[in-house]
């Protein structure tokens, strides 16, 4: 399972909402801390009314004891400032949450409608950027949790091919 508590001991460093770039500077919101205390509560909220549902239905016997995440631990000293142009932030992962806006993305690779146009999550002109979680990335299931997996694996091979074929 990947959570932020997996990510972080593996030396990931983990920023809040972004709020603006300026001069290469990127600065973030200082509301990490809630912000992950909010979720880990609504997601335990979550779980327990799924198994609560679960006994109710008679499913206990058929289906593993439930497990509960360690609440997400948060650097105090999360930054709230990145030199963009430093050298040190090799790779971004920004997750934009539920409804997609890719307004902020000042690279040409948007539709007239804001999409971005993609072919199975690889961006379509602009090398070594993709896309992943959105509906129907490749096929149906990448609407769903356990689509993400497949996708996930297809992007995790065609961007070992791009840095591959840039080392050559």
């Amino acid at each position: 399972m990947t959570d932020l508590n997996t990510l972080t001991a593996r030396g990931i460093r983990i920023a809040g909402r972004l709020g603006r770039i300026a001069d290469g500077v990127a600065q973030f919101s200082g509301s990490l801390a809630n912000t992950c205390a909010l979720a880990d509560l609504k997601m335990n909220r979550f779980l327990t009314r799924a198994d609560q549902w679960a006994t109710a239905s008679g499913l206990d016997d058929e289906l593993p004891p439930p497990h509960r995440f360690a609440p997400t631990s948060v650097d105090p000293r999360s930054p709230l400032e990145l030199d963009l142009t430093s050298g040190e932030v090799t790779t971004v992962l920004w997750a934009t949450g539920f409804r997609p806006d890719h307004s902020w993305l000042d690279v040409p690779v948007r539709d007239r409608t804001g999409r971005i146009r993609h072919d199975g999550g690889v961006v379509t002109g602009a090398p070594g950027l993709y896309l992943l979680g959105m509906p129907v990335l490749r096929t149906r299931a990448s609407t769903y949790i356990h689509g993400a997996a497949a996708d996930s694996d297809a992007l995790a091979g065609h961007l070992h091919s791009f840095l591959g074929s840039r080392h050559r």
